[in-house]
């Protein structure tokens, strides 16, 4: 069992703990889908982002490596009544889709746990029409009770290639090919930005 498996049924608890900068995360990422576009999220966990886009979109396809973390988002879909939200397994490296796929392609706090991240980052740009949106967190010089929760998941297996500050995030987009993100900054407990790189 892996990591993203063993902690779906605890995921949604440890993302809410971060509060306000989590909300006003799904916040902004709402608001940049456009009415009636496809959505595309990679890496999804248990779907709070895919539900978010769901309101506005005309269809989503929520995607995960896990399929616990899948069985939650299908639930969670399940009770809310959404019917717009397809599910499936898609590898961040070689999705399978076809280029220009998605009007938005969503890949949140995933680009930080891979060892490929440009090959990543080159297959979101491959199947995105308009739109790569990327949220993250920033667990770097973090203090207190945020250094602590961070440590703890480290104990359970969470194992970052990279952590990221704002400064670093921001740095390490354009390495990746994303050139020209707007990069827009989240204060909370565990600091949070949300990055928007358009297709030319």
């Amino acid at each position: 069992m892996t990591f993203w498996d063993f902690c779906a049924p605890f995921y949604d608890i440890a993302e809410k703990a971060n509060g306000r900068a989590y909300d006003e995360m799904l916040k902004m990422v709402r608001e940049l889908v456009p009415s009636g576009a496809s959505v595309l999220e990679i890496a999804a966990g248990t779907g709070t982002i895919s539900l978010t886009a769901a309101d506005k979109a005309n269809a989503v396809l929520c995607t995960d490596v896990s399929e616990r973390m899948l069985a939650v988002a299908k639930k969670k879909a399940a009770k809310r009544g959404v019917s717009n939200v397809r599910f499936g397994n898609v590898n961040i490296f070689g999705t399978g889709l076809p280029n220009d796929g998605f009007d938005v392609v969503i890949a949140s706090q995933v680009l930080h746990l891979i060892d490929e991240p440009q090959k990543a980052a080159a297959e979101l740009r491959r199947v995105a029409k308009t739109l790569v949106i990327l949220p993250m967190s920033f667990t770097k010089n973090l203090r207190g009770a945020a250094k602590l929760s961070i440590a703890l998941y480290k104990v359970f297996g969470f194992s970052p290639k990279r952590d990221f500050s704002k400064e670093d995030y921001a740095a390490f987009l354009p390495e990746i090919g994303f050139d020209g993100c707007e990069v827009r900054q989240i204060d909370g407990k565990i600091p949070m930005a949300v990055a928007v790189w358009k297709k030319v």
